[in-house]
C-alpha cells in the first residue's frame, strides 16, 4: 500500500507481516504497533521505535514487526511539532474486508489441503475477504476466481501454512528468562513468528485455525 500525506509518503504492507517505510520533510518519525487483544476493547502496545525518512541513515529505516500470524493491529505514524509535541500524523486498523488476502498452503497431504480450504473459507466468512490460494495442487489453486486474475494483484495480506520450524535467532527468542517463548510488549508472548504455539502435537485444523486466529 502507498498512502500520501501532504509532504509525507508511506509505504506499508503485510505479507507476510507488518512493516511501514517513510518519506517525508522530517529526519525522524516515530511508528507505533498496537493490538486489541480478543475479548478487549483497549489495545496494548506490542513495539513502537523511530524510523528515519531521509537518506542519513542514522537510525533504522524500517519499522516491522515479524509475526505473520493472524493479530487484531493498529499501526501509527506521528512525528514532534516544535510547539505542541508528539501529532499523529497516520493511523490504519488491519481490516482485510474485501481485501485479496494470500494463503499460502504448504503441504503434501491432500487430504490436509482440503481441511485447511474449509477453514479458510470460515475465515473468509468471518472476515469478508476475497481468497487467492497458492499449493502443490494447481485443482485447488483453480477452485476460488482470483486465480484468473490478470489485473491489480495487489495482496493485502499473506499467511503461510504449515508446520515451520523455530528458526529465528534474534534477542527476544533468545531470551531464556521466556522458557522458549517470544516476547512482545510485557504482555505477548508466544512459540514462534509463524506459530503462536509449538505445533508438534496439533492436529492440522488446530495448526490453521492458531495461524488465522480462529
Amino acid at each position: 500500500m502507498f498512502i500520501s500525506l501532504n509532504n509525507e509518503y508511506i509505504t506499508m504492507d503485510f505479507n507476510p507481516f507488518p512493516r511501514l517505510r517513510m518519506r517525508g520533510p522530517d529526519e525522524l518519525y516515530h511508528v507505533e504497533l498496537r493490538e486489541y487483544p480478543k475479548g478487549e476493547d483497549q489495545s496494548r502496545v506490542v513495539d513502537a521505535y523511530r524510523i528515519v525518512a531521509g537518506k542519513n541513515k542514522i537510525w533504522r529505516d524500517e519499522f516491522h514487526v515479524p509475526i505473520e500470524f493472524y493479530m487484531d493491529f493498529e499501526i501509527s505514524v506521528s512525528k514532534f511539532h516544535p510547539i505542541y509535541g508528539m501529532k499523529k500524523i497516520f493511523t490504519h486498523r488491519f481490516n482485510d474486508y474485501s481485501k485479496l488476502v494470500r494463503f499460502n498452503l504448504e503441504s503434501e497431504n491432500r487430504d490436509e489441503i482440503e481441511t485447511w480450504l474449509e477453514r479458510i473459507k470460515l475465515y473468509q466468512e468471518v472476515h469478508g475477504c476475497e481468497i487467492f490460494v497458492e499449493s502443490k495442487f494447481d485443482d485447488v489453486n483453480k477452485k476460488f476466481s482470483s486465480y484468473y486474475r490478470t489485473y491489480e494483484i495487489d495482496f493485502y495480506k499473506t499467511y503461510n501454512i504449515g508446520r515451520f520450524p523455530k528458526s529465528s535467532d534474534d534477542f527476544r527468542t533468545m531470551d531464556m528468562r521466556m522458557e522458549g517463548l517470544i516476547w512482545f510488549g510485557n504482555f505477548k508472548k508466544f512459540w514462534s513468528y509463524q506459530h503462536p504455539r509449538n505445533w508438534n502435537g496439533l492436529s492440522s485444523q488446530e495448526i490453521i485455525d492458531d495461524i488465522l486466529g480462529l
